[in-house]
């Protein structure tokens, strides 16, 4: 399964970003899109969607 890959990137930028992990996926996708990137962009706004599908604890 594809979404097998997705689910491991996101939770390793959990794993290291704790609850700012969708935020770097985000910048990864921009970074991506600035420097034309459109198809790696959409991975990572695909990795952003998962880390919001995971329901992380709020910060405290």
């Amino acid at each position: 399964m594809m979404n097998q890959g997705y689910d491991q990137v996101a939770e390793a930028l959990v794993f290291v970003h704790g609850s700012q992990a969708e935020i770097e996926a985000a910048r990864h996708a921009a970074l991506c899109e600035r420097f034309g990137d459109s198809k790696a962009a959409r991975l990572w706004r695909q990795v952003q969607r998962t880390i919001h599908d995971l329901e992380l604890p709020l910060a405290a």
